[in-house]
């Protein structure tokens, strides 16, 4: 008996926790270690070889894009899952792109995550697609 209700308190609890206001706000942002399935800039797509060296980690708030053991570009995003499709800001402090700001969409479905980011400058992109002024792709958690 005593087990049955502290199932049931801890399913209260959950369920308190996830009312309107009160939602857990890491919920459908990505984190711990990602590989690139698919990576496009500018429409051009990333070589294979390059696609598995390279991985992406958040924590937090921060983001570090790695190519083996090489930091190819690290930074801030603010991500909003509320919306839809669900928007990422993001602040780019270290590599090729540092001090640029990022305009992008995001999807979160299990293990995937699809991208899709306007150059700075840019109108942040509607939909998932490759092609001129967009960094686009596809990545998948670590195991």
């Amino acid at each position: 008996m005593k087990a049955l209700f502290s199932v049931l308190a801890i399913g209260l609890l959950v369920a308190a926790d996830r009312r309107p206001g009160n939602e857990n706000r890491d919920e459908g942002k990505p984190s711990g270690t990602w590989t690139f399935v698919k990576h496009d800039v500018d429409g051009k797509p990333t070589p294979d070889d390059e696609l598995k060296a390279m991985t992406i980690t958040f924590e937090a708030d921060k983001f570090v894009i790695k190519k083996g053991d090489e930091v190819m570009e690290a930074g801030t995003q603010k991500m909003d899952p509320s919306k839809k499709p669900a928007e990422v800001d993001v602040t780019i402090t270290e590599g090729e792109r540092k001090g640029q700001t990022q305009l992008g969409i995001y999807e979160m479905t299990g293990d995937t995550l699809k991208y899709c980011f306007a150059m700075e400058g840019k109108v942040r992109p509607k939909e998932f697609k490759s092609g001129s002024g967009l960094i686009s792709g596809e990545l998948r958690k670590k195991k």
